[in-house]
């Protein structure tokens, strides 16, 4: 299997050639969208290939690790530039090259016509190549390359119209919040190195030396920690807590989840490619790679546990009351993230994994179908002026249903056998607290679905100054595929004890070590009921109110629950809270600077400096006449000041 080492180079440099081809060849858009989707195509079929080979090899030895050169080699300090692929590497690269071709393909369609439409897909390679980079590093440095390469990406394409003011804002509210995570993650990373002497996840054989990984060590490294007993959990929790605010910013987490709703101005593609199937989950990746780590501290993997839970809980409830249809699916991509996050919380991390590829199947599914609603409608986003598309956009409606179903949980759909898997670790765990707002949350979840799907596609259409109608092939063809994998993708972690039910579990076990999960069929049952009756009463309130449904106007749940219902709309008032006590101090302070301490404290002081010794040149200048008696005077003066000091003082 050696050629394994040099092949797995291939899956991300590929995307990378497309970006540089994009950026300095090719000008026109059609040849843009075909080699930019032709590229990340090609990473996904190498990909597979390599995957194929990884699990020819025994269960122990799938760790394929290639090094180009050493990246960094300043004293101790050594870095190699190297990537890797392991059973868990190995399906994020699927679903990052999988999903990412498919949006890719979509956007030909759905960004037709564009002026910068090739500075768009030369973006998308972009972030490919980065996200790759991101989940194949062999380091924590070349993690967090991958980790800022789509901060970057996200700011690109979330502010592609930059035209549009609200694009330009989030772009920049994205980039700002995520720098308080990646700020943490930096000093993790110091911390790690510390403590550990490496950045690196595994020994690496440089030129015959074997430089150190951390990941296997760490028992044994903090066990021998010089200091008082307490101080090796102290450094497994500052290091681990540290990390977690990363994950916070960079996977949407309460309270710095508040940049991703408003990243949905973007195009949709980015929305569904971005902020449902890859970067989002990055934090939830680096927690699961991180697994060692994490497990040292009980008290960040209750920190873990709680904001997954609240995040969940909060995002969902923002999601009942939206009316832009892409903002739903952005509050519900936050409150799927809580999911996957506490998952971790609880130590189920193939739980989460599990969650986090089915989550990137349906979630994709629905982004691109609410980008077909909008293209079919002429750039429509409010659901109030929708209605009654299921008739126009048949092919868009029924994929968008599945995706719909899968996201609600419903049985036999990918969505279900992930979350169950989630509620059900919680159950055999005790973490009943958790246990209950994760499941309120999945109702939460099917009623605003139901909703959705009511206020979208029932009833009669009630803006009439579009004429709705279904989008072309190169979209449809897509949200056909990825129907599909919303509809299947639970196979790949069936919880039965069947050949090949347990697959994820046991293809991950050599990275997370994990026993497989128990399935609870009560509370399988419960939970599919309520997701059915759930999703029925959002479908049947919203079909049966839709005469009162206004352009404008106020959601017929509204008169029932008052300020409850303007706190869901608002998220709760955190963007708010924000403004008043983050913000506006912020601007105050920079404001009194610009108007007072610049230009008196630091201008006054250079100013004052310069007048200061201009006075005194002004005074010495007097003092240069050029007058004989002038200067005459100043020596009698100075003769008579030496003999009165002689007279007074050296008697």
């Amino acid at each position: 299997m050696a050629y394994l080492n040099w092949l797995i180079w291939l899956i991300p440099l590929l995307p990378l050639l497309g970006f540089l081809l994009n950026v300095f060849v090719v000008r026109r858009e059609r040849p843009a969208g075909l080699l930019a989707s032709g590229m990340v195509l090609g990473a996904f079929v190498v990909a597979v290939v390599a995957v194929i080979g990884l699990a020819g090899l025994p269960a122990e030895s799938r760790r394929i690790m290639s090094t180009g050169w050493q990246w960094i080699s300043t004293g101790a300090f050594q870095v190699p530039f190297g990537i890797m692929l392991d059973p868990l590497t190995a399906v994020m690269v699927l679903l990052v090259t999988g999903v990412g071709a498919l949006i890719h393909i979509y956007s030909i369609g759905y960004m037709h016509g564009d002026p910068r439409v090739v500075r768009y897909f030369a973006y998308l390679n972009l972030f490919i190549t980065m996200m790759l980079f991101l989940v194949m590093g062999n380091n924590l440095l070349i993690l967090f390359l991958g980790w800022e390469g789509v901060g970057l990406c996200s700011f690109l394409l979330i502010g592609y119209w930059f035209e549009r003011r609200s694009a330009a804002e989030a772009a920049v509210k994205a980039f700002v919040v995520n720098r308080i995570g990646d700020a943490a993650f930096i000093l993790a990373m110091l911390a790690i190195f510390a403590s550990f002497g490496t950045l690196n996840f595994y020994d690496v054989e440089i030129g015959g030396v074997i430089q150190p990984g951390f990941l296997e060590r760490i028992p044994e490294i903090l066990g021998r920690t010089v200091g008082p007993s307490w101080q090796p959990i102290a450094v497994a929790t500052g290091i681990s807590f540290l990390l977690l605010i990363g994950a916070t910013g960079k996977s949407a987490q309460f309270p710095l989840f508040v940049w991703l709703p408003d990243a949905m101005a973007g195009p949709t593609p980015v929305s569904a490619l971005i902020h449902a199937a890859t970067m989002v989950t990055a934090g939830v990746y680096m927690m699961a790679r991180t697994e060692s780590l994490f497990q040292e501290s009980l008290a960040t993997q209750s920190w873990v546990l709680w904001i997954g839970a609240l995040t969940a809980l909060i995002a969902g409830t923002a999601a009942v009351a939206q009316w832009d249809i892409k903002r739903v699916l952005a509050y519900s991509t936050v409150s799927q993230l809580g999911f996957m996050v506490a998952a971790c919380g609880m130590g189920a991390y193939v739980a989460a994994i599990f969650h986090l590829l089915t989550h990137g199947l349906f979630k994709a599914l629905l982004f691109l179908g609410s980008g077909s609603v909008i293209h079919g409608t002429h750039d429509t986003q409010d659901m109030r002026r929708m209605g009654g598309l299921r008739t126009a956009m048949p092919t868009t409606f029924w994929t968008y249903l599945v995706g719909a179903a899968a996201l609600a949980g419903i049985v036999p759909l990918a969505g279900f056998w992930s979350k169950d898997e989630i509620l059900a670790h919680a159950l055999s765990h005790g973490n009943w607290p958790q246990l209950i707002i994760l499941f309120l949350t999945s109702l939460l979840t099917a009623f605003y679905m139901g909703r959705q799907v009511a206020l979208v596609f029932y009833g009669e259409q009630r803006d009439h100054s579009y004429h709705a109608h279904e989008s072309g092939r190169v979209m449809t063809v897509p949200l056909l595929i990825l129907a599909v994998g919303a509809a299947l993708g639970g196979l790949m972690n069936l919880p039965f004890s069947i050949p090949g039910g347990h697959w994820l579990s046991d293809w991950l076990n050599p990275v997370l070590h994990e026993e497989p999960g128990e399935f609870n069929l009560a509370l399988a049952l419960l939970a599919t009921a309520g997701a059915v009756g759930m999703g029925y009463l959002g479908w049947w309130v919203y079909t049966r109110n839709a005469a009162r449904v206004k352009v404008g106007g106020k959601d017929p749940a509204y008169r029932y629950t008052g300020d409850i219902w303007d706190g869901m709309e608002e998220a709760w008032y955190l963007d708010a809270a924000y403004n008043r006590f983050v913000v506006a101090p912020f601007r105050a302070l920079g404001g009194f600077l610009a108007r007072v301490f610049d230009p008196q404290g630091i201008d006054g002081l250079v100013m004052g400096i310069g007048r200061f010794f201009t006075w005194v040149g002004g005074g010495v200048r007097g003092l240069q006449s050029g007058y004989v008696r002038t200067y005459a005077l100043v020596f009698t003066v100075g003769v008579l000041l030496v003999l009165g000091f002689v007279l007074i003082f050296t008697r």
